[in-house]
């Protein structure tokens, strides 16, 4: 995701710094249908004026748990504590004291995601999250289905 040259932006929005972002990001796991409903309440409500989170779903925890790894999830939080952006990927690397190539690795999954964006400055990428705050929302809940449970 993170070569295409298209992503839907116009071009004055081609730097991801210049987009209009929320202050919060919200990652959740909810099914296909409440991903679309959610997105079209979110629709309504932005064309009321009101300010709303960005939001990334994920279909289950066990795919939101594949992504979101301690490591990944410091990443994020370390982005965020200095105000979202590190000079580069070598740079993040050295504040996260960890080796250049899984942090690369880690910063292009984050951003394929649409968890983080990466500038790109000549030869340098930049990770940058743009969000002042990551809310994690994961509702655990009983089965609603009709099948037994199988036993232990």
């Amino acid at each position: 995701m993170t070569d295409t040259p298209d992503d839907g932006w116009p071009e004055s929005y081609s730097d991801p710094r210049d987009r209009p972002h929320p202050n919060e990001l919200r990652v959740t796991v909810e099914t296909g249908d409440e991903a679309r409903a959610g997105t079209l309440d979110t629709a309504a409500a932005v064309a009321d004026g009101e300010s709303v989170p960005a939001v990334v779903s994920f279909a289950s925890v066990a795919d939101l748990r594949t992504i979101l790894t301690d490591r990944r999830i410091e990443l994020l939080r370390t982005l965020v504590e200095t105000d979202g952006a590190a000079a580069s990927i070598t740079a993040l690397s050295e504040t996260l004291d960890r080796d250049y190539r899984p942090v690369h690795d880690d910063v292009t999954l984050l951003a394929d995601y649409g968890l983080l964006f990466i500038v790109e400055e000549g030869q340098s990428k930049r990770p940058y999250v743009p969000y002042e705050r990551i809310h994690l929302d994961v509702e655990l809940v009983g089965d609603a289905s009709d099948e037994e449970p199988a036993p232990a």
